[in-house]
């Protein structure tokens, strides 16, 4: 049997991702099935000779049995901290975050002082003040312990990380550590790559190059941000294959230029890539692209040739012994990206051959990011609700220029030493960072109306059944026709966006963000109440992007004002205690003493500080103050009156 690890992997990161949706209550029903289904395929002598199904099911069983072992071992012991006080030693493992004048900052406790609690664990811990001290210093202080999210993926890759509760911080004592660990020098050196690069690139191109070289996206500015998204080349952010390939590549041809030998240069390339994965924070994608090089690297070492989707396969098991680390939305678009240009490009090849070198540039270009956006459709429904039909464009022109970049602010850092030297990568640089910023802007500009909104259901029904008749044809043709496959997903995609946008248009929302803004608005109106910070404006923006409103009444939100003038520029930002007005054909608003009741279509919402209240029911607006229930939701009201209710 070929490519057993492709079997392996894959069946068990599909596994654990619908584990990480549904209720745990089904995990055991789903575990004895597989066991059944496992038993009978080994019974059966013509399913045991075939291997398929037995190593799918045994995949199946064992990734049923590492989430059960996980979360109760390691999970349901921290939540049970939910609502707790108590006096913990820690230390700060991670470079902290600042949010609306909150720290966040990644610890790691030696101990807390609870009978039965959980020692040695990382969580999170937000406070309002600083906390002086040094990356692994040993910390002591008062925490208040609280869930957050009910599965990995409510958590924004916490789970992924081994961190299933939060604390706030109430008071704290430092003493100094002169034991630090091999990860505290990693740390001191992203900050110190980080200094290099703020001094030598300024404004947006210092943080997109500390974006495409570390991934670390929090001085990547939101103009830069939003235009990489609806071009569809935020991958280039998020450092992955395409980046590790890139510098291992560059390590390997400089090592052969100097005459090292094979077995020596294969290694310190290996071990560059180990620091150079530290320096990304070993992110999920890292870890895939690390491990698939270092298959392909050692198999050259011994005259072998890698296969691709097999290694892909083994790094991505390797992977899900982590059974969150499906829930990293990086991970997962990145995988699904190899597997499209392992799988679905080579079938178009078969089909479609150009000899000249210029066509076949702009073909491999253009059926290359065609292949990955068919593959990673599916993620980019359940993770975003939009795809970029820009990006399979853009990334042609686009790639090459942030190769460039990458490879510029590589050298950048050793060169920033040698004042001579520096100015070439430091130019080289700016020049190509600057570029891709002018190609996103612009592109943005003039083509958004290409970035589509692919949230509705009627999407989800589609791309289930291009999977599903992806799964017929192999099973009755031994292969998958790109042909057949590919006319269903023009015919199917084009009709769920026809009736998707018809049905968009129609119906009325009430969208609460994680934050706790509330966004009320059908196709021609919107109300925005208490959108206080970036997060908001953010989700504003979003929801701005797909809608032409000609109305916009703003409450609560005086903070943000500039910043929500630029989103919508005819907003009206009202200050009056007691007000009742229409919003638009759908929406109308009463405001008094500071409780907002808002009647769309004939439905009730009331809007008080802490709740959205409907049909009596009620609602925590914030995640992070209102932990026992999820935010992020959205209610939709049908023409006909209709209330569903969507999360995520």
């Amino acid at each position: 049997m070929k490519r057993v690890f492709a079997f392996v992997g894959f069946s068990t990161a599909v596994t654990l991702i619908l584990l990480n949706v549904i209720a745990f209550s089904y995990v055991k029903f789903i575990l004895l099935t597989t066991a059944v289904l496992l038993s009978v395929s080994l019974s059966v002598k013509k399913l045991r000779q075939e291997k398929v199904l037995p190593i799918t099911f045994c995949s199946i069983l064992f990734a049923c049995l590492v989430f059960v072992f996980c979360v109760q071992v390691n999970v349901a012991p921290q939540k049970s901290l939910d609502g707790k006080t108590a006096y913990a030693r820690f230390q700060i493992v991670d470079i902290e975050t600042k949010s609306n004048g909150v720290y966040l900052y990644t610890v790691k406790t030696s101990s807390i002082d609870l009978p039965n609690a959980p020692q040695n664990i990382k969580l999170k811990i937000k406070s309002k003040a600083k906390i002086y001290s040094d990356y692994y210093d040993n910390i002591s202080g008062m925490l208040s312990f609280y869930s957050y999210a009910k599965n990995g993926f409510d958590s924004f890759g916490d789970y992924g990380d081994g961190i299933y509760v939060r604390a706030g911080l109430i008071n704290y004592d430092v003493a100094s550590n002169d034991n630090k660990p091999f990860n505290y020098h990693l740390i001191k050196l992203r900050l110190k790559i980080r200094e290099i690069i703020e001094n030598n690139l300024e404004g947006e191109k210092a943080g997109l190059a500390l974006s495409i070289f570390t991934g670390d996206k929090r001085s990547l500015s939101d103009n830069v941000a939003k235009s990489f998204k609806v071009c569809g080349i935020s991958h280039m952010t998020a450092v992955s294959g395409l980046h590790i390939s890139l510098i291992c590549l560059l390590i390997y041809i400089f090592l052969k230029f100097l005459k090292i030998p094979d077995f020596l240069r294969t290694f310190i390339t290996l071990f560059i890539l180990f620091i150079y994965s530290g320096i990304a924070d070993y992110s999920k994608s890292v870890i895939r692209a690390g491990i698939m090089i270092t298959v392909m690297l050692l198999a050259k070492l011994f005259n072998n040739k890698a296969d691709a989707l097999n290694s892909l396969g083994l790094a991505v098991f390797i992977i899900c012994l982590n059974p969150f680390a499906v829930t990293d939305v990086s991970a997962v678009l990145t995988s699904s990206a190899v597997m499209g240009l392992t799988v679905i490009k080579p079938a178009f090849d078969e089909y479609i051959k150009p000899e000249n070198r210029v066509i076949k540039y702009f073909y491999d270009g253009m059926f290359a990011g065609l292949s990955v956006l068919i593959a990673t459709l599916p993620a980019l429904w359940l993770f975003f609700g939009k795809v970029s039909l820009l990006s399979l464009i853009i990334n042609i022109i686009a790639v090459p220029v942030m190769q460039i970049a990458l490879i510029s602010v590589f050298l950048l850092i050793p060169l920033s030493y040698i004042p001579v030297l520096v100015f070439i990568p430091k130019y080289t640089a700016s020049f190509s960072l600057g570029a891709l910023i002018k190609i996103a802007d612009f592109s943005r500009e003039h083509f958004e109306f290409l970035y589509l909104n692919i949230s509705d259901s009627i999407f989800g029904l589609s791309i289930s059944g291009i999977l599903l008749l992806t799964g017929v044809s192999v099973l009755i043709f031994s292969k998958a026709d790109i042909r057949i496959i590919s006319f269903f997903i023009a015919v199917m995609l084009s009709v769920s966006t026809v009736l998707s946008i018809y049905d968009y248009n129609r119906n009325a929302y009430v969208t609460v963000s994680d934050n706790g803004a509330v966004f009320i608005y059908d196709k021609e109106s919107i109300v925005v109440i208490d959108a206080d910070d970036n997060g908001d404006c953010y989700a504003l923006e979003e929801i701005a992007d797909s809608k032409s409103f000609n109305t916009a009444l703003i409450f609560n939100s005086y903070n943000k004002e500039s910043r929500i003038t630029d989103i919508l520029p005819y907003a009206e930002f009202i200050s009056d205690n007691k007000i009742s007005m229409s919003a638009g054909s759908n929406i109308t608003i009463e405001y008094n003493s500071g409780i907002i009741t808002a009647a769309v279509s004939d439905k009730v919402f009331k809007i008080d500080n802490d709740y959205v209240t409907i049909n009596g029911y009620k609602y925590f607006r914030n995640i992070y103050d209102k932990f026992s229930e999820k935010g992020d939701f959205t209610f939709i009201v049908t023409p006909n009156s209709e209330l569903q209710i969507k999360d995520g």
